[in-house]
C-alpha cells in the first residue's frame, strides 16, 4: 500500500483489505481483513463465511471442506447457541456447540490466548508438493489438540491423527515423491525448457498436486470426506495414471518404469486370474451385485 501524502493514497493499492497487506509504516496485514471496517466486529471474525471469501476453490477449499464436515453441520445447526457476540469466547467455556475456523487456528481456550497466527497450531503443512511436519511441530500439535480435546477424548484424538498422518504419508509416497522425481529426471535430461508452464505435463504436474493434492490432505485435515476422495484421491489417482504417466512417456521413455514397479503401482501392470476374482468377490459382496 503506497501512501502519496495530503491524505491520499495510490489507486493502485488502495483500497486493500488483504490479510497480507503491506502497510507504508513496513507493518504487515490489516484488522479489517476479518473484522470489519464498518463495526470492528469479533462475531464477524468467528464466522467461518469470514474465512472462506478467501479460503475456497479449487487449490484450497477449506470453506467448501467445513461446510460438508460433521463441525460445519453443527455450527449451522447451533448457530444460536454460538454466543458469537460475547466478549470472551473461551470454547468450552462460553460456548461448546460446534467450532468454526477460528476455534481451531486462532481463538483462545482455557490453556492458551488467542493468537492472530493462523499457522500456530498447524503441524503439518499441506501446501508445498510433498507435505512435511513444520518446525516444532509436537508443540504446534499439542496446541491444536487442545483445542480437539474440549469436544473429543484423547483416544479420539489420538486415532484421528493416526489415520490423517496414514493419510498424508500415502498420498506423499503414492503419488508426490514419485512424481516429483520424475519431473527432476525430465529437467535433468533437458526433456523440458526452464521456462515453467510452457509444455502441458508442467500444467499436469501443477494441478496434480497443487490442487487435486492439496484436496485430498486438507479434505482429510478437515474431515470433509468427499473431499478426501472423489474430489481428492480420485482425481490424484485418475490424473497420475491416465496423464502424468502417459505423457512423462512420451518425453522420455523408461523414465517412469522405477516408479512403475513399486507395489503401490502394481495392479496396472495386471492381476492374476485369483487377484480378479477376489476384486469382483468383494464387490459383488459389499453391493449385492
Amino acid at each position: 500500500m503506497k501512501y502519496l501524502g495530503d491524505g491520499r493514497f495510490d489507486p493502485a493499492t488502495w483500497p486493500n483489505s488483504g490479510i497480507g497487506r503491506v502497510n507504508p509504516d513496513g507493518s504487515k496485514g490489516t484488522c479489517a481483513a476479518c473484522h470489519g471496517r464498518h463495526s470492528f466486529s469479533s462475531a464477524l471474525a468467528r464466522q467461518p463465511e469470514n474465512c472462506g471469501k478467501c479460503h475456497l476453490g479449487p487449490d484450497h477449499p477449506q470453506i467448501e471442506i467445513y461446510n460438508e464436515s460433521k463441525h460445519g453441520i453443527q455450527f449451522r445447526a447451533n448457530v444460536a447457541k454460538m454466543n458469537l457476540d460475547s466478549k470472551s469466547w473461551i470454547v468450552g467455556k462460553d460456548y461448546s456447540a460446534a467450532p468454526t475456523c477460528a476455534t481451531c487456528h486462532m481463538s483462545a481456550t482455557s490453556n492458551q490466548g488467542v493468537t492472530h497466527d493462523v499457522g500456530d497450531r498447524i503441524s503439518i503443512t499441506l501446501r508445498p508438493v510433498i507435505s512435511v511436519k513444520l518446525d516444532n511441530w509436537e508443540h504446534r500439535r499439542i496446541s491444536m489438540q487442545d483445542v480437539c480435546s474440549n469436544c473429543h477424548a484423547t483416544g479420539w484424538i489420538n486415532n484421528f491423527y493416526a489415520q490423517y498422518e496414514a493419510t498424508v504419508d500415502l498420498y506423499n509416497e503414492k503419488f508426490a515423491k514419485p512424481a516429483k522425481s520424475i519431473m527432476d529426471k525430465l529437467y535433468a535430461a533437458k526433456k523440458l525448457t526452464p521456462t515453467p508452464f510452457d509444455e502441458k505435463i508442467e500444467w499436469t504436474y501443477y494441478e496434480l498436486w497443487h490442487h487435486q493434492g492439496r484436496r485430498a490432505r486438507m479434505g482429510t485435515a478437515m474431515m470433509g470426506p468427499d473431499y478426501a476422495q472423489w474430489h481428492g484421491f480420485y482425481e490424484v489417482a485418475k490424473t497420475f495414471y491416465t496423464e502424468f504417466i502417459p505423457e512423462a512417456e512420451q518425453l522420455m521413455p523408461g523414465v517412469t518404469a522405477d516408479v512403475m514397479k513399486s507395489d503401490f503401482h502394481k495392479w496396472t501392470t495386471g492381476l492374476s486370474k485369483e487377484e480378479l476374482q477376489q476384486q469382483i468377490d468383494y464387490y459383488k459382496d459389499r453391493y449385492k451385485q
